[in-house]
């Protein structure tokens, strides 16, 4: 006959079962990001590229530099598009989480565009912010901008308010960010 286990014993058997599965699967899942890190970061490094090209066309890209407190703002990174204007890169903060995004300035300090890299937001809702009829709104646009709910022209996304003004705000530190360097 077999003694019975106690019950802090099953409970003990339980708990490594259940940490070693866990160690486990954090190890593979560790491996799988060492094994594909590259590639997503290539893939991330054309998405910007791609991108930079699409706001505002240019020849060549001169890396800007960025201070402390346009970081704050948002701007990650800025180039020079040489004679036709500014292309900067942000990270703002939508509904669903971080929002990047690249804002074209020309040299009149109008946006040229706005393409969004990556987010997190609501399917359906925030996520919105990617179509090209919510972005083109910002094309031709100068000095501060705000969305219609607070008294400005830029239309927001039907349920996704908190996405609008995040991304009207990113466009807005790029236009101050623009402005400053083409002083």
């Amino acid at each position: 006959m077999t003694k019975p286990q106690s019950t802090a014993a099953y409970v003990l058997r339980l708990t490594l079962t259940l940490f070693l599965i866990t160690v486990i699967v954090a190890g593979l899942l560790a491996f799988v990001n060492y094994l594909t890190a590259d590639t997503i970061a290539e893939h991330t490094a054309e998405a910007a590229r791609s991108a930079m090209t699409r706001v505002l066309a240019a020849d060549d890209y001169t890396e800007l530099p960025v201070s402390d407190a346009q970081a704050a703002a948002g701007v990650t990174a800025a180039w020079s598009a040489g004679d036709a204007g500014t292309v900067v890169r942000l990270t703002t903060n939508g509904f669903g989480g971080a929002i990047d995004l690249m804002v074209g300035v020309d040299n009149e300090n109008k946006v040229t565009g706005v393409a969004i890299i990556s987010h997190s937001e609501t399917a359906s809702l925030g996520a919105n912010c990617t179509r090209e009829d919510f972005r083109a709104q910002f094309a031709g646009k100068t000095g501060e901008l705000a969305v219609t709910k607070d008294g400005g022209d830029i239309d927001a996304l039907t349920g996704a308010t908190v996405t609008s003004r995040a991304v009207t705000r990113a466009v807005n530190a790029a236009l101050a960010y623009a402005g400053e360097v083409q002083k």
